[in-house]
């Protein structure tokens, strides 16, 4: 089959993506099902892999973990899908479903958890293989698999972060930073009837927010934001932010970090930005909320501004990814 590998990190304008047209396609065996992958998503964890910031746990790896295609094959003992079923593949390809973290409904933090397009391989390829409990059925949303891979990454974090956030009808919700993910926030909150205030610089990204119906669209690292918030979900990889978000969070309230790491943070005001507030983070995502999140979908729409490509484009999308030349939100790759 055709894919995109990585044999070796480096700066993603390098280009240490490697095309070929011979990987081994892959066999599903019992109880996992083959994904003939339709769109594949660009996310900003598969440019951290390819350029050494989280380190290579196989090679060479296909990455990607933004999937949305349909079944083509099954294994034995399959019987939550056939082919022909539309199924999608996130950041988590399985967790061992024994451990006290797994039983207890957070497999996110599961010490045996593996990723796709990490620990496996994942969806710059025309086939991905997928466990059958973590393959995610996505028949019933009426969009298409360019606007469903980005849903399966950005969407199904963004819900985390937003069940996190513990906000409800009538509710304050800041988002820090406006990109994929606080896209799909705000479509839900919005949805819930949460006034919704938006902190970013991008004059487009600016647009589209207010153009969802934002309450409010500044900066509130420089400013703060008008009122108070019940809460603020973080995205920036910026220590330094955290304690200028936590100045706009009304005691009782939540900071959510949702960045994947993170520059060093400094609280130096206890009494004032921090005591009486919580402060979660977001890891990896969870079946629980992913199930969640496609039944929204299938009320609510998700489709998201994108920029798509051809599959001999891959590389030269996820370069335009990381300088920031996308004009919409995202970068999809239609692979067949």
């Amino acid at each position: 089959m055709r894919a995109w590998i990585l044999r070796r990190q480096s700066r993603i304008e390098e280009r240490p993506l490697e095309f070929v047209d011979d990987y081994p396609t892959p066999e599903p065996g019992p109880h996992q099902v083959r994904i003939r992958i339709k769109s594949t998503g660009i996310c900003r964890t598969d440019l951290h892999i390819a350029e050494g910031e989280l380190p290579l746990h196989k090679s060479p790896l296909v990455p990607g973990h933004q999937i949305a295609g349909v079944v083509d094959e099954v294994g034995e003992g399959v019987t939550r899908f056939r082919p022909g079923d539309r199924a999608g593949l996130t950041w988590i390809y399985s967790s061992c479903g024994y451990c006290k973290m797994c039983v207890s409904g957070l497999e996110n933090h599961c010490p045996a958890i593996r990723r796709t397009g990490w620990d496996v391989d994942g969806g710059y390829a025309e086939y991905v293989i997928a466990e059958e409990g973590y393959a995610i059925p996505l028949d019933g949303i009426p969009l298409d698999f360019d606007d469903l891979a980005p849903m399966m990454c950005p969407g199904m974090t963004g819900y985390l972060a937003f069940e996190l956030a513990g906000v409800g009808p009538g509710d304050r919700l800041g988002l820090l930073g406006f990109g994929p993910t606080a896209y799909y926030v705000m479509k839900v909150a919005r949805s819930m009837g949460i006034d919704v205030y938006v902190s970013t610089r991008s004059r487009a990204h600016r647009e589209i927010a207010e153009g969802l119906g934002a309450r409010w669209v500044g900066n509130m690292l420089e400013e703060g934001t008008p009122v108070p918030m019940d809460a603020i979900i973080s995205f920036p990889a910026i220590g330094e932010a955290t304690e200028k978000a936590l100045r706009s969070v009304a005691p009782g309230g939540v900071l959510v970090l949702s960045q994947i790491f993170s520059t060093p943070m400094t609280i130096s005001d206890y009494n004032g930005n921090l005591w009486g507030r919580t402060i979660r983070t977001v890891q990896n995502v969870r079946r629980s909320s992913i199930y969640r999140m496609v039944e929204a979908a299938k009320r609510i729409d998700m489709g998201i501004p994108k920029d798509v490509f051809g599959f001999d484009e891959l590389q030269e999308a996820a370069i335009r990814s990381r300088k920031g030349e996308l004009e919409g939100l995202t970068a999809v790759v239609r692979v067949q």
